[in-house]
C-alpha cells in the first residue's frame, strides 16, 4: 500500500479557483511540492535548489544566471504562460521584483517554506504587496485524510492512523496500522530534529537553548505558557517566571507552523501545542525513555498507545470543527476539563468527550455534569458504541455519513 496512497487535497480546487498570481507557503514538509506538480495546472515548472541555481522540471536545464532567468519567466508570462517558481524564497529579491512587471501577466505561482520571506514579500513596503494572493498550506485536512484511509483500512484504524498522517511527510511510511507506528519509531529520532533543523534554517533563525526547551516541553505536554515560564526560570533558561519571557518565542514557532494555540472557553487565555503528533511524540518519548540509549519498539509500545489516544482527542475536535465550520476551544480549568468545544461566532454549538478506550456510564455521569450548563450539542466520541441517556455516543463508522 505504501507510496500508492494519494490524498486528495481539497487546497488543489480552492487555488485553482484563485485568479491572478499565487504566493503558496507553509511550513516545510507539508505538501507544498506534491501539490503543485500532482494537482495543479501549470506549463513550467523551476525549482531554486539550495545553492542558488535553479533547475527545470525535468532537471534537463540549469539556469545559472539569474538575469536570464528573470527575462525569461517574463517572456513566459508576457506569453500568457503559467509558471512555478519553487523555493522562491532562495532567489535575491530582486529577481522577483523584476519578474513582478510583467504582472499581471500570465499565471505565476511562488511557492516557499520561509515564513518570514513571506511576510517580507506581502509587506507594506514590498512592491509585490497586492500582486501575489497569499494561500497558506498546512496540514491535510481532516475529513481529506479520513476520506483517503477509509479506502485502505477500517474506520476506526483510520482514526488512530489520521492525526499522524495529517503531516504528509510520513504518508511512505504507511503499510499497515501497526508497521506503520513501527516505522514511525523507528525513524522520528532522526526525521524530526533534522525537519525543524531545516524549518529553522529556512527562517534564517537560530535554534537556541530556549527554543529546543519550548519545544520539548510543549512536546511533552505542557500547554500552559505560564507554566513553561516558571519551568524554564528553575532550569535558568530565561531571567524571569514571567510569560513576556516566552511568549514571543512561542508566537515565532507558531508563525513557523510548528505550534498551534487554542482558545480555552470563556477567557481570554490559550494553551499551545506541537501542530505535528511526530513531533509530540519524539519530545514525549525521548523524555521518558532517552532516545541516547536506543530503547525497543515493544519497550515504548504501551506509551505510544497512549499518545495515540491523546492524538485522537485533538483530532477528533479539529474534525468537528472543520465538519461544523467553526473553531475549536477546550474548558480546562482546576474544576474542571472538557476535551473540546466547538464554537461558532463565540457560541459553542457542540462540547465533546473522547473516550478512546471502554465506554462507562460513569464516565457519561462525570461529563453530562461537567457540561451541564451548555445547551447545546452533546457527543462522546468512542471505540465501541453504547447507548446511555441524555448524550449522543459516536462511533468511528458513525464518520461515514458525514463524507
Amino acid at each position: 500500500m505504501s507510496s500508492r496512497i494519494v490524498v486528495h487535497r481539497r487546497e488543489a480546487e480552492e487555488i485553482k479557483r484563485i485568479g491572478g498570481w499565487i504566493l503558496l507557503f507553509g511550513r516545510r514538509k507539508v505538501g507544498k511540492t506534491y501539490l503543485i506538480r500532482n494537482f495543479l495546472d501549470y506549463d513550467h515548472y523551476f525549482y531554486v535548489r539550495v545553492d542558488g541555481a535553479i533547475s527545470s522540471e525535468d532537471g534537463d536545464y540549469i539556469y545559472n544566471d539569474l538575469e536570464k532567468f528573470a527575462k525569461d519567466v517574463k517572456k513566459l508570462l508576457k506569453g500568457e504562460e503559467r509558471v512555478v517558481i519553487d523555493e522562491f524564497q532562495r532567489l535575491p529579491e530582486w529577481v522577483i521584483e523584476e519578474i513582478s512587471r510583467v504582472h499581471p501577466h500570465g499565471k505565476l505561482i511562488l511557492s516557499g517554506s520561509s515564513m518570514r520571506i513571506v511576510s517580507r514579500v506581502i509587506s507594506r513596503k514590498s512592491p509585490l504587496l497586492g500582486i501575489l494572493y497569499p494561500y497558506r498550506l498546512g496540514l491535510i485536512n481532516p475529513l481529506d485524510i479520513l476520506n483517503t484511509l477509509k479506502e485502505y483500512v477500517s474506520m476506526e484504524d483510520a482514526v488512530e492512523l489520521a492525526p499522524y498522517l495529517r503531516d504528509p511527510w510520513t504518508i511512505p511510511l504507511f503499510t499497515d496500522k501497526d508497521g506503520y507506528f513501527r516505522n514511525l519509531f523507528s525513524i522520528i529520532q532522526y526525521a524530526v530534529p533534522g525537519l525543524i533543523g531545516e524549518i529553522f534554517t529556512a527562517e534564517e533563525r537560530e535554534i537556541t537553548k530556549t527554543y529546543e526547551s519550548l519545544l520539548a516541553l510543549l512536546g511533552e505536554g505542557i500547554s500552559d505558557y505560564r507554566e513553561i515560564a516558571r519551568i524554564l526560570f528553575a532550569r535558568n533558561i530565561i531571567k524571569k517566571p514571567e510569560s513576556s519571557m516566552v511568549l514571543p518565542y512561542i508566537k515565532n514557532l507558531e508563525g513557523m507552523g510548528l505550534v498551534e494555540k487554542i482558545k480555552i472557553y470563556g477567557k481570554k487565555r490559550y494553551l499551545y501545542r506541537l501542530i505535528s503528533e511526530e513531533m509530540n511524540m519524539y519530545y514525549y518519548l525521548d523524555s521518558k525513555y532517552d532516545f541516547s540509549r536506543n530503547p525497543s519498539y515493544e519497550e515504548v509500545m504501551p506509551t505510544i498507545e497512549k499518545l495515540k489516544t491523546f492524538a485522537v482527542e485533538n483530532f477528533i475536535g479539529d474534525l468537528f470543527a472543520e465538519i461544523l465550520r467553526g473553531k475549536k476551544e477546550v474548558l480546562k480549568t482546576a474544576e474542571r476539563e472538557i476535551d473540546f468545544i466547538i464554537t461558532v461566532r463565540n457560541k459553542p454549538i457542540i462540547v465533546g468527550e473522547v473516550k478512546w478506550g471502554k465506554l462507562t456510564k460513569k464516565d457519561v455521569e462525570k461529563f453530562l455534569s461537567k457540561s451541564e450548563d451548555f445547551y447545546c450539542r452533546k457527543i462522546i466520541f468512542t471505540k465501541k458504541k453504547r447507548n446511555f441517556d441524555g448524550v449522543e455516543i459516536l462511533e468511528a463508522d458513525d464518520l461515514d455519513k458525514f463524507f
